[in-house]
């Protein structure tokens, strides 16, 4: 009798990563903190993609969430002097906008918008 096997591949909505969260999909995109602007300013990912933001600029940063935002990610200023970096898994679709809160407020000044998409 032939066997037959019934296993399929996973889901890869049930893969998870290390932390509990969803897998990286590979996908890194970099945003410069440059001095007064993040560049780009926008832009668009799928769940799972990495975020990395590198301090190119001559100053010190930080990367906080707007209020009306989507939460839980950022750094402070004090981790993330001129040559540091910080990079965030995004694990839920939706809108992320931030702000340096140095050399910006919300909605003006250094703004970022991050559209994670399923």
């Amino acid at each position: 009798m032939l066997a037959v096997s019934t296993a399929c591949a996973p889901d890869p909505s049930d893969v998870r990563g290390p932390d509990g969260g969803p897998a990286p999909t590979g996908v890194v995109v970099t945003v410069q903190s440059l001095d007064n602007t993040f560049r780009p300013a926008a832009l668009t990912v799928v769940v799972g993609d990495e975020v990395v933001f590198d301090n190119v600029g001559r100053n010190e940063h930080n990367v906080i969430p707007e209020p009306d935002s989507l939460q839980g990610w950022g750094i402070g200023d004090a981790d993330f002097p001129p040559g540091a970096t910080y990079s965030h898994v995004f694990d839920e679709p939706g809108e992320y906008r931030y702000v340096c809160t140095i050399h910006g407020v919300k909605g003006k000044g250094m703004v970022g918008t991050i559209i994670v998409t399923p």
